[in-house]
């Protein structure tokens, strides 16, 4: 698998997408860090789009809590929330059962095909490890199985809670997470849509929030106990995970 083919260049075709795809890269990498303050002009320069796409797009991240927009003083990027990362993981359960079930059953063939190939990327990704290469992939994903859903209103939001758990899953990669494992039940997840089994694809969903809610909690007591954040996290609640 060759990491620095454009395949891994996120598919983009209007400029604001495409200021959208590396802006939000910058930010949940850490290349844009928390609580910075930038210029419009600056970020425009950074991604080297012009300003009107950089504008727009900042609009989308500003909808997804990635960054604040505050007129006359510039954008800064949004603070990880820890307090709320468990509840981003519960929200995501709900919403992911919905997005993988629809796609399951709707997905055309293209889809399915490109799903495949998304999955074979995955398997190759395991002998290598690398966290940013898998960043994109899940955004490849997240984009692809949102399409297939045929539900934009669910994948949108679908889309805010992947980039904010992707955000918060970069920043602590050396604490806890074995990407093998998490490679891996994304290929379960995406084997069941393209064979069409809604049934697999909703357990998948409930395995893989059900592995992100355990990683976030050990993340979470780990940064407690060091005193590196101040939070309290709730109690798991009945009947299941994120």
């Amino acid at each position: 698998m060759n990491l620095s083919s454009p395949l891994f260049v996120r598919t983009a075709v209007s400029q604001t997408e495409k200021a959208y795809s590396a802006l939000e890269e910058m930010i949940v990498t850490g290349e844009l860090p928390p609580g910075s303050q930038w210029s419009e002009t600056t970020l425009s320069e950074r991604v080297g789009i012009g300003r009107s796409p950089v504008r727009d797009a900042l609009q989308k991240l500003a909808f997804q809590r990635l960054v604040e927009i505050a007129p006359r003083q510039g954008i800064f990027i949004s603070e990880i929330d820890y307090q709320g990362q468990l509840k981003i993981i519960q929200a995501r359960r709900e919403i992911e059962r919905l997005i993988v079930a629809q796609a399951a059953q709707w997905a055309d063939d293209s889809e399915r095909a490109e799903l495949a190939r998304l999955a074979r990327e995955l398997e190759d990704l395991k002998a290598v490890n690398d966290m940013r290469v898998y960043m994109r992939l899940h955004f490849a994903l997240t984009s692809q199985i949102g399409a297939a859903s045929r539900n934009s209103y669910a994948a949108e939001f679908h889309a805010m809670l992947q980039t904010l758990a992707r955000r918060f899953l970069y920043f602590h990669q050396k604490r806890h997470p074995d990407l093998v494992q998490i490679c891996e039940l994304h290929i379960q997840q995406v084997n069941a849509i393209v064979e069409g089994s809604v049934e697999r694809a909703i357990a998948t969903a409930e395995a893989r929030n059900d592995y992100a809610e355990n990683l976030a909690r050990n993340i979470l007591m780990e940064l407690i106990v060091t005193s590196a954040v101040t939070i309290s996290t709730p109690p798991r609640a009945k009947g299941g995970a994120d």
